[in-house]
């Protein structure tokens, strides 16, 4: 099938590695193009609304939230034990789902098993403004190409937490634009739970942001 086209657009250059790994007859088909983003519209649509009802507790909660298919790419099914670990070291969070897919009943019975039915919630599809209001933007993939989402999250200037996904070194700079945790649940609540308390830390990866042109 691929073999019939012209041209194969890849959207980073770890994507294109690993296609060429498996497709090596095909390297001189592939080239890269980047996802098309326009850092001005993205802020002029997060700035059309008001703040989120959801949000509208404000110091008493920390709001993370997390933006993509409800699939098994996204590891969605493993935010309810995440967030649970971090509700048992101690942080008050409310983690957000925003998206639709299959896996929608799997991460609802996950919310039941690890009794975060207050802590962690589904919101099927929403806008901008819940990345411009969240505490920290959080995509804890198995797999990505390059994620939009997170790139809307910094251009936004959101610090951005994501696991080590196997393209997740060209999505952004570990501690300079993002931070990289482990994938494993433990490891990565604490990834989370480190980068909460360390608001200097969250501040240097805003500032990073926001100095970034991010334009595609």
């Amino acid at each position: 099938v691929w073999d019939v086209y012209n041209h194969i657009i890849s959207i980073s250059e770890a994507v294109t590695r690993s296609f060429v790994s498996v497709y090596p007859s095909l390297a001189k088909k592939i080239f890269l193009m980047e996802n098309i983003l326009s850092p001005d519209l993205i802020r002029k649509q997060a700035d059309r609304f008001d703040i989120p009802p959801e949000f509208s507790d404000g110091a008493a909660s920390i709001h993370l939230l997390s933006i993509g298919r409800l699939t098994k790419a996204k590891n969605f099914d493993n935010i309810p034990d995440i967030c649970a670990r971090l509700i048992h070291a101690g942080w008050p969070v409310k983690w957000y789902i925003i998206g639709f897919g299959s896996d929608q009943s799997l991460i609802e019975d996950r919310i039941c098993e690890a009794q975060m039915e207050n802590n962690v919630f589904l919101l099927g599809e929403k806008a901008y403004p819940y990345i411009r209001h969240c505490d920290l933007y959080i995509q804890p993939s198995r797999y990505e190409g390059k994620s939009i989402a997170v790139r809307e999250a910094q251009i936004l200037h959101k610090p951005v937490v994501i696991t080590r996904f196997p393209t997740a070194d060209s999505q952004l700079k570990d501690g300079i634009d993002g931070l990289i945790v482990p994938m494993n649940n433990e490891d990565c609540a604490e990834g989370i739970a480190m980068l909460l308390g360390n608001p200097k830390k969250q501040l240097a990866l805003i500032r990073h942001c926001q100095s970034e042109d991010f334009s595609t």
